[in-house]
């Protein structure tokens, strides 16, 4: 066989990788793609949500999603949405993300941040954060949960040494 022969064989064999990889991964997403615009259609539907920005998935006391977005006007919304309903808050009314950083970039300096996420804890909303730190042992990893309206520290749950 001829380096022609060889390169255009080489390049249907990548260009059937390719999309066979590619419906892979969009037949396991799918259903959680498929969840999160169902989420994203009932806030539209039950809240004030006019456009959404982004959907992450929070597992709590129950598993829900979290809608983040605005209303008609402009304004920052979030929507926490569950198999039970739904709660809807307008985010200049809470703490934000950044101040929940804050907060534990002065708790201790030395611990890194992995995730910040408004949830559900106890019946109470919440922000989840999730964050490592080395410690003598090894690296332990944690969960702080704060107020979402005031960041008030509600409660740390350490997980294993790694």
């Amino acid at each position: 066989m001829t380096w022609r022969r060889w390169t255009v064989l080489g390049l249907f064999i990548a260009a059937t990788l390719i999309v066979v990889l590619a419906r892979f991964y969009a037949s396991v997403q799918g259903e959680h793609w498929r969840d999160d615009a169902q989420a994203v259609n009932t806030a539209y539907e039950k809240s004030i949500l006019a456009k959404a920005e982004r959907v992450e998935s929070f597992y709590g006391d129950e598993p829900m999603h979290v809608v983040f977005g605005s209303d008609k006007i402009g304004q920052p919304v979030i929507v926490w949405v569950t198999a039970n309903g739904i709660h809807t808050e307008m985010a200049d009314e809470a703490v934000n993300e950044q101040q929940i950083r804050e907060k534990m970039a002065a708790k201790d300096p030395a611990l890194e941040v992995l995730r910040v996420l408004p949830g559900e804890l106890g019946g109470n909303y919440v922000w989840e954060v999730f964050y490592k730190k080395k410690e003598a042992a090894g690296v332990r990893y944690f969960y702080d949960y704060y107020g979402f309206k005031d960041g008030a520290y509600l409660d740390t749950y350490r997980l294993s040494l790694q």
